[in-house]
C-alpha cells in the first residue's frame, strides 16, 4: 500500500450536475467545488451515476458494480455476500474504515455497511445525540444558515449541519489513528421537499416575482408530496415553477457552503496533503422535465448526471473524465491506493474516456411509484416510462433506453422525442452493445436475503417520500 493516504467519499442526495457551476450552469451555485477544480491536484465537473435513486446508486458506488448485478432496488433488498464492498477491500488493505449516513439505503438494513469498523446510521432523533452538546449548540446557532430557521416542523429542517458535525468528529478520530482511514458519508443534500435556509434562499432572489420567503413556501408545497405532484403534471403557474427552480438552486449553494466548512476542517486537522476527497451525488432530481418530478421513473440526464469534485488524486486529474461513472472513479482511486479492484466494473479511464455510460432502473421502482401516483390519478400513464429492468446506454450523441416492453432512442440533448424509427441502424448497434454488456456485467446475483426494513427505517423512508410496504 502506498504512503499513509486517507480517502474520504462524500455523497449529497439529489444534486443535479447541470445545476452546479462545475457542470456548466450559469449561476455560481458551487464556488467551493470550482476552487477544487482550479487546484493542481483537483478535478471538478460532472459524472454519471448508475441509477436514478439512492438504494441502487449507493450500492454501485460502494461496490463498483452495476445495479442488475448487485440487485439492490430491484431483486435484492440486501447486498449479496459474494460482492465485496469498497470498505471490505480497504479494510483488508489496512485502512481504518468509518461510515456515517442519514440515508437508510446506506446502512445495515441493506448490507452496504459491510466492512466498516465503525458505522453510524443516524436518523432525525439520533442526530443531536450523536453530534453531542457542542455540535447541537452549534446547530442552534446556525438554524438560519444551514436549516429552516426557528420552526418545529420537521420537513422545514435539513439535518446536514448536524451530520457534518458528526463527520468532523469521525475525521478527528481518523486523524488520531495509526492507520490511514477511509470515511464514507451520505448526506440529506437536496432531497425533496426543497426548503433552503433563510440565508441561502436569498442567494438568487433577484429574478423572483415574489419574496424569497414566499418562494420557499411555494417550493415546499410543490415538492412535499412528489406522487401527487407527478399525478397533477407540470406546474402550470410560471411563478410557482420559477420559485421551485430558484429554491433548488439556493439549496445547491447551501450544500456547497457546508462542503467549504468541512474541507477547511480537513485542512485544519493537517489532513489536506495526504487525503483524497471525493464530493458527489447519488442522483439528481427532475424539476418538470417530461412533466415529471423527483427521481423515480425515467433515466433522464437530470437524474443520472451528477456533480463530481475530487482533490488529492493524481489518477483522477490525469484521467479522461468526460463520461466517467462512479464505479470508474472508485476503482481508479482504489488502484491509486494499491487496493485490490478485482471484480469491479469500472472503466480504465487512464487509457481513454468511457465510450458508453450505463445506468439502470428496476421494475419494482416503476411499479411502486406508479401505484402511489395512481392514488391521485387512477389512469396515470407516461409514454417515456418503460417496464422491467430498464437499461440506459448513453454516448455523447445518443441515449438508448431498453426495457421488457420495448426501447427508445433519443438524440441528445433532446430527451423528449423517441427517434428510433428515424435511425434504425443506430438502434441496431445499441442492441448489439447491450447484449454484449449484459453478458459481461449485467447478470443478476440473488442475495437470498429478503428481510424487510424495521419500523424505524420505514418511518424515515416515508418521511423522505419513498413508498414502503
Amino acid at each position: 500500500m502506498m504512503g499513509a493516504t486517507n480517502f474520504v467519499w462524500l455523497t449529497f442526495d439529489s444534486v443535479r450536475g447541470d445545476r452546479t457551476s462545475i457542470g456548466g450552469y450559469d449561476r455560481e451555485t458551487t464556488p467551493t467545488l470550482e476552487r477544487i477544480g482550479r487546484r493542481d491536484d483537483g478535478y471538478a465537473g460532472s459524472c454519471f451515476s448508475h441509477a436514478l435513486w439512492s438504494q441502487p446508486s449507493v450500492a454501485s458506488m460502494m461496490t463498483g458494480t452495476y445495479p442488475s448485478m448487485h440487485g439492490l432496488g430491484s431483486h435484492n433488498e440486501v447486498l449479496p455476500d459474494s460482492i465485496p464492498t469498497v470498505a471490505e477491500r480497504l479494510s483488508e488493505a489496512g485502512f481504518e474504515t468509518i461510515g456515517v449516513s442519514a440515508n437508510p439505503f446506506f446502512s445495515e438494513s441493506t448490507g452496504t455497511h459491510r466492512g466498516f469498523d465503525r458505522f453510524d446510521f443516524v436518523n432525525g432523533t439520533e442526530l443531536a445525540r450523536e453530534a453531542g452538546v457542542r455540535g447541537s449548540l452549534s446547530f442552534v446557532r446556525n438554524l438560519r444558515t444551514f436549516s429552516g430557521g426557528f420552526t418545529l416542523e420537521r420537513q422545514r429542517h435539513n439535518p446536514d449541519y448536524l451530520l457534518n458535525e458528526i463527520v468532523k468528529d469521525r475525521l478527528q478520530d481518523g486523524a488520531e489513528g495509526d492507520d490511514p482511514f477511509f470515511l464514507a458519508a451520505h448526506y440529506y443534500g437536496l432531497h425533496h421537499p426543497y426548503f433552503p435556509s433563510p440565508k441561502y434562499r436569498e442567494t438568487f432572489a433577484d429574478d423572483l416575482p415574489m419574496s424569497a420567503d414566499e418562494a420557499a413556501e411555494l417550493a415546499l408545497s410543490n415538492s412535499r408530496d412528489v406522487y401527487e405532484r407527478i399525478a397533477e403534471g407540470p406546474i402550470d403557474d410560471p411563478e410557482a415553477a420559477t420559485a421551485l427552480n430558484n429554491m433548488y438552486d439556493a439549496q445547491v449553494a447551501q450544500v456547497d457552503a457546508l462542503v467549504a466548512g468541512l474541507l477547511s476542517y480537513v485542512d485544519n486537522l493537517g489532513l489536506g496533503d495526504d487525503t483524497i476527497v471525493v464530493i458527489t451525488a447519488d442522483h439528481g432530481d427532475l424539476l418538470g422535465e417530461l412533466g415529471l418530478y423527483s427521481h423515480k421513473l425515467v433515466l433522464h440526464d437530470a437524474l443520472v448526471q451528477v456533480p463530481l469534485a475530487v482533490r488529492g488524486s493524481e489518477a483522477v486529474v490525469d484521467a479522461a473524465m468526460a463520461n466517467a461513472q462512479h464505479a470508474d472513479v472508485m476503482q481508479m482511486i482504489l488502484s491509486e491506493l494499491d487496493v485490490d479492484t478485482d471484480g469491479m466494473h469500472g472503466a480504465e479511464l487512464t487509457e481513454g474516456s468511457r465510450e458508453t455510460v450505463v445506468a439502470q432502473r428496476g421494475d419494482e421502482t416503476r411499479e411502486k411509484t406508479l401505484s402511489a401516483v395512481r392514488e391521485f390519478e387512477p389512469d396515470y400513464e407516461h409514454e417515456h416510462v418503460l417496464a422491467g429492468m430498464v437499461t440506459m446506454l448513453r454516448t455523447d450523441e445518443w441515449k438508448f433506453v431498453t426495457g421488457t416492453d420495448g426501447s427508445m432512442l433519443y438524440r441528445l440533448p433532446d430527451e423528449s422525442e423517441d427517434v428510433s424509427d428515424d435511425y434504425p441502424g443506430v438502434v441496431e448497434r445499441f442492441e448489439a452493445t447491450f447484449d454484449v454488456w449484459m453478458d459481461e456485467h449485467g447478470q443478476p446475483l440473488d442475495s437470498g436475503d429478503h428481510r424487510e426494513f424495521d419500523d424505524d427505517v420505514k418511518s424515515q423512508l416515508a418521511d423522505l417520500g419513498y413508498v414502503v410496504e
